[in-house]
């Protein structure tokens, strides 16, 4: 699996593409947060674009999944995952347009998902429970990135200067409109990503998420609109 530019940017928690062309945002929620499901499809907007921007036609485009990993039940109904896709109103039939929404339940006690999931589920409530060999992977793989100097400077500049911005337009009301301004600045940003990735520049970004005059003249020199 292949983490995308936007995820090595910050701008969501883990993008990863798997062998088939798939995509998959990762997204950790350790708060309850109003507006999740918003959230969600926001995040799915920019998986979709993300391959398109790559030069895929939506023919060709792998599916888009987006999972939220909640240490609290976002929809109150106990369930150990929710999963959504698009259906017909009339008929309940899917629309097998190949996008999902997911969001695990760490304090979940419904549903039989089997005993490795139950595993991770408890390993989420508390990180010194490690009882399958699956859960230690990712218990060492989340040790080794929080050791990572760069991961967590990306994860400060994009939650200081994004994230609690559009958090708070949605508490007062301007959903609608601060929802439209976020999504194009995100396009925005997964583009310059992916330019500065291909000049082999990545690094610049995270730097000049802090310094609008230097992301100003990023997006100016690599012509992003």
């Amino acid at each position: 699996m292949d983490a995308g530019p936007l995820s090595r940017a910050g701008i969501v928690d883990l993008l990863v593409r798997d062998a088939a062309g798939n995509e998959y945002d990762v997204e950790m929620q350790n708060v309850a947060t109003p507006g999740i499901a918003r959230r969600a499809r926001r995040y799915l907007t920019l998986v979709d674009a993300n391959m398109l921007d790559r030069g895929q036609r939506f023919e060709d485009a792998g599916d888009a999944i987006v999972i939220f990993i909640c240490a609290n039940d976002p929809f109150g109904r106990g369930w150990k995952r929710y999963d959504f896709m698009r259906t017909c109103a009339q008929d309940g039939q899917p629309m097998d347009d190949g996008t999902s929404i997911v969001f695990v339940n760490a304090a979940g006690t419904r549903g039989d998902y089997g005993d490795g999931f139950d595993a991770f589920l408890r390993y989420l409530s508390n990180d010194t429970v490690i009882e399958s060999d699956y859960v230690r992977s990712v218990d060492d793989a989340v040790r080794g990135v929080r050791d990572n100097p760069q991961w967590r400077r990306y994860r400060m500049l994009w939650s200081e200067k994004y994230r609690d911005e559009i958090a708070d337009a949605m508490d007062e009301g301007r959903a609608e409109g601060e929802a439209i301004g976020a999504r194009r600045r995100d396009e925005q940003l997964a583009r310059l990503a992916r330019a500065l990735e291909g000049a082999g520049r990545a690094g610049e970004l995270a730097g000049a998420l802090g310094d609008e005059a230097r992301l100003g003249a990023l997006l100016r020199e690599f012509d992003v609109k």
